[in-house]
């Protein structure tokens, strides 16, 4: 697994999470990302702690930024409450979009027990104001039915709320391939599919880190060298 660390140096790691890892460790007592770090760091003879700095769902695949100290998680966390870390999303979504470029600008209430968040009116106690602005780059019909047509989209994440991508599309009736929380239709068939939703790029303190979606949904967007 350690061959999926992207960049590694003093103060952070940029590791490429697969689908189905978890960030932190649950209830469940599933392998998690944080636990595996700790290990291989101390493998290592390292004095290190792992402290995330962007969260990604569990069924999410991609760049997560990780700091390896206190000092370091301070500095990265302030960039990223300053909005100075820049995030980029690829994502596969049900349909064809009326607008190929956008923003969306909703504001979202997460539901601590259902563990899911919904579009509410700006005046809602505790609505956390979401911004995404997004670009699609192609448009495909991958069968016969209406509901097979797949588009694939760029996103710039500005805000990073609580299941922000898979909510604002879902809303607007484009739910991302494969989300059982917010497509029902993937849901109601019973076939458990990847999430097509990937964090590919991340940018801050003048590095930059990109990578290419992989698997799943994407594969229906790929050239005949195998990339999109």
């Amino acid at each position: 697994m350690m061959n999926s660390i992207v960049f590694e140096n003093q103060e952070y790691i940029v590791y490429n999470k697969p689908a189905g890892m978890l960030v932190q460790s649950d209830k469940s007592f599933d392998v998690d990302l944080v636990s595996l770090l700790m290990t291989y760091l101390a493998q290592k003879g390292e004095k290190s702690h792992i402290f995330v700095i962007n969260r990604l769902d569990r069924p999410v695949s991609g760049l997560v930024l990780l700091a390896k100290n206190k000092e370091a998680a301070s500095r990265l966390s302030g960039e990223l409450t300053a909005g100075r870390i820049d995030k980029r999303y690829a994502a596969v979504v049900c349909g064809e979009l009326a607008e190929k470029k956008g923003t969306f600008t909703d504001y979202l209430l997460k539901d601590g027990r259902s563990n899911l968040s919904k579009t509410v009116p700006e005046k809602v106690k505790d609505a956390k104001k979401a911004v995404l602005e997004y670009q699609v780059e192609k448009t495909i019909q991958v069968d016969k039915n209406a509901a097979g047509v797949l588009s694939l989209v760029h996103i710039h994440l500005v805000t990073g709320r609580h299941h922000q991508i898979r909510v604002q599309f879902a809303s607007r009736g484009h739910a991302l391939y494969g989300d059982t929380k917010y497509n029902s239709d993937a849901k109601a068939s019973g076939v458990r599919v990847p999430i097509a939703l990937c964090s590919c790029g991340l940018s801050f303190l003048d590095k930059k880190f990109t990578i290419e979606p992989k698997g799943g949904a994407f594969e229906y967007f790929c050239d005949n060298s195998g990339t999109l």
